[in-house]
């Protein structure tokens, strides 16, 4: 592109020159012809009044030469305008030459041919060949102004020109600079810095998919590479607190059942010995040692599987169940425990009761442990066409996903003791879900939800 501008500018550059010698050239010619007119004119009053024989081979001389410059002159002009002024010189001295080349041949001038070469020659004839010449210069030197001014404006596009295309490789370089920089180097510092932090444990982060498509496959796979690791080591962290609830419920299960039998037993005895009153409360602690009975069989089916035993039975029944062994824990810290959605009849489901009696009983217990002395617990009951849940309020710290002192109600929930994961793992295997949330008033939500349509099954 830089060569084919270059080959134009010169090429205008050569036309110019051509036009400004052209020019030049005319204005020279003209020069010489004015001159020899006058010499010429000067030759017939040496052969008038001098009697000088050799002026009038001089004259016919200048009139070869006069001639040879009209010619050169016709040749050279190129415009209209040149060629009108051209007619008008050779028109001028045409009557020039008639008008005095007939003096050569007069022997003895009469009065009136010297008055006519005293005035009227200067009057007339030369005053009109003075005026002709005067046109020709005059437009000869507008042309050069105007060649000039347009070599000037030549000049100045040809530096532009040749500046405009190092104006545009800058401005490309700083376009692609920019590309480069947005498309590929940021993106790569994206890619850089995202794997430095999923490389921490910090699984949820994702890179954002910009840049070239080559990038954005590879912050693709990077991001889907930390989710399968999340995914693996929330598996590890559920096998590890299973294979802890396999070593840790056998034990305990031995533990309590030695304890609970010694307990019925002795109720038992007592109970045929003891006065109307006695008999309700041993009653009552033989009914809450069978429960305990079965809920550790329960636990312990539920770490080896056996045939789930499926039943009828609603949500609020079972967590009248899990509240009547809460009692006591309610009135050491003052707690007022409310049911809420009692009134109308519960929608019956098939459950294992024993496992999901268990898993409330853990949640309202966290609930009870996360609550301040002189508070509120509040249970609602709630139902639709598809679903049936709880949800269980407490005035808690609530729940945190990051607590720098591991204070906050979720962390203590999670992450100490089995409660939550079991009974994490009991609502996933009756198909339902547990979440939770911190109210906006303050306190903790755990919500129970199953579906009413859906078969439970292990």
């Amino acid at each position: 592109m830089t060569a084919l501008m270059s080959f134009n500018w010169a090429f205008a550059w050569q036309k110019s020159s051509e036009e400004s010698l052209r020019l030049s050239s005319m204005n020279t010619h003209v020069q010489h012809l004015r001159g020899d007119l006058y010499r010429q004119l000067k030759e017939v009053f040496d052969v008038v009044f001098l009697n000088d024989a050799l002026a009038i081979e001089e004259y016919y001389q200048f009139r070869n030469q006069i001639d040879s410059y009209l010619l050169r002159l016709k040749v050279l002009a190129q415009t209209p305008t040149e060629e009108i002024l051209i007619v008008r010189i050779e028109y001028a001295y045409n009557k020039f030459y008639q008008e005095t080349s007939r003096f050569l041949e007069i022997e003895e001038l009469s009065k009136e041919d010297k008055v006519w070469l005293d005035e009227q020659l200067e009057e007339q004839t030369f005053r009109q060949l003075e005026k002709v010449f005067s046109d020709i210069e005059n437009y000869l030197r507008q042309q050069q102004l105007q060649l000039t001014a347009s070599d000037e404006r030549l000049f100045g596009k040809m530096i532009l020109s040749e500046a405009l295309p190092i104006i545009l490789a800058l401005i490309l370089l700083s376009i692609s600079k920019w590309f480069v920089r947005r498309n590929m180097l940021a993106p790569l510092r994206n890619v850089t810095k995202g794997a430095k932090i999923i490389s921490t444990g910090d699984f949820k982060h994702h890179i954002p998919l910009k840049g070239l498509e080559e990038l954005q496959l590879l912050s693709q796979a990077i991001n889907s590479m930390a989710d399968e690791l999340a995914s693996s080591r929330d598996q590890l962290i559920e096998t590890k607190k299973q294979a802890a609830l396999g070593e840790l419920v056998p034990l305990v299960a031995h533990n309590i059942r030695n304890p609970l039998a010694g307990i019925r037993a002795a109720a038992q005895v007592s109970i045929e010995e003891a006065n109307e009153e006695s008999r309700v409360v041993l009653q009552d602690i033989i009914v809450a040692v069978d429960r305990l009975e079965n809920w550790v069989t329960s636990l312990l089916m539920y770490l080896h599987p056996l045939k789930p035993h499926l039943i009828q039975v609603t949500l609020t029944e079972l967590t009248d169940n899990a509240l009547s062994l809460i009692e006591l824990q309610l009135k050491e810290k003052s707690i007022q425990l409310t049911r809420h959605g009692w009134q109308n009849k519960a929608c019956s489901l098939n459950m294992d009761n024993n496992l999901m009696e268990q898993a409330i009983f853990n949640l309202i217990q966290n609930a009870i442990e996360a609550s301040p002395v002189n508070s509120t617990i509040d249970i609602h009951y709630w139902e639709s066409a598809q679903q049936v849940g709880l949800h269980i309020d407490d005035q808690g710290p609530g729940f945190t996903e990051v607590s720098p002192i591991k204070t906050s109600q979720l962390h203590k929930k999670l992450n100490y003791g089995l409660g939550i994961p079991f009974a994490q793992k009991v609502i996933k295997q009756h198909q339902g879900h547990l979440a939770f949330e911190t109210n906006l008033q303050g306190g903790a939500r755990v919500s129970l939800t199953l579906d009413i349509n859906n078969e439970q099954t292990f």
